[in-house]
């Protein structure tokens, strides 16, 4: 795993230094997932990823090595780059089940890295895809416990900025009510971003564990200091 400075997961920045999703370590074992913050996000805030985007009825053709690496829909209108270093997934029609990482999008087309190049091309008749990029985040929604979270945020973000989110190891969170040493939290706030106390005898089916509190905020709407465990 690539190692980064402490000095780079204390701030944020308008343009990227780094690609989204790409995974880190500081000298202290802590690990850290890049992103750019769609929304505003307070220190301590859990991010989840971004909506998903479905698109009906696209169609494919192959780069000048004949390999299957342009996903194209005419009138998408998509932002140039947004879902660079995200995934699709063909999800009905010709071709369904194939899989691939963005290499980068124009306003109507995806580009695969050739490594994730399709062995089967779509069909504008019946293609369906959808493209989900975990690099680009929101808050966590309020009363939900399964949110696919990506991260903590360690320091604020503006929207649209890039940064670090702690997925791995000691910091703080901001949680709607005192958590209890020792024992996890989740997502479920009545507030977007903050967490609760875990449920006993919830399994993951049910909650989506983030880790446990080393020590409980004093009041709601805090931060706790906690060790953070997101896979």
């Amino acid at each position: 795993m690539n190692q980064i400075s402490f000095q780079s997961v204390g701030q944020t920045t308008t343009a990227p230094l780094f690609k989204k999703g790409e995974r880190a370590m500081t000298a202290d074992g802590r690990e850290w997932v890049y992103v750019k913050a769609n929304t505003a996000l307070a220190k301590g805030s859990v991010a989840v990823p971004d909506a998903v985007t479905a698109v009906d009825t696209v169609s494919s053709s192959t780069d000048a090595q004949g390999r299957i690496v342009f996903i194209t829909e005419a009138a998408a209108g998509w932002t140039p780059g947004q879902f660079a270093d995200g995934w699709v997934v063909v999800d009905d029609g010709t071709g369904v089940g194939q899989a691939g990482r963005i290499k980068d999008n124009s306003a109507d087309t995806l580009e695969l890295y050739p490594e994730f190049a399709f062995a089967t091309a779509l069909a504008v008749a019946d293609s369906d895809i959808t493209i989900r990029t975990m690099g680009e985040v929101d808050k966590a929604a309020i009363t939900s416990k399964v949110q696919s979270a990506v991260g903590i945020a360690q320091v604020a973000f503006a929207a649209s900025d890039y940064g670090w989110l702690l997925t791995n190891g000691e910091g703080s969170v901001l949680a709607g009510e005192a958590l209890v040493v020792g024992t996890g939290f989740v997502t479920g706030d009545d507030t977007t971003g903050q967490v609760v106390k875990a449920t006993t005898a919830k399994g993951t089916y049910d909650e989506q564990a983030l880790g446990i509190a080393l020590v409980a905020n004093a009041a709601a709407d805090q931060l706790a200091l906690v060790r953070v465990n997101i896979r």
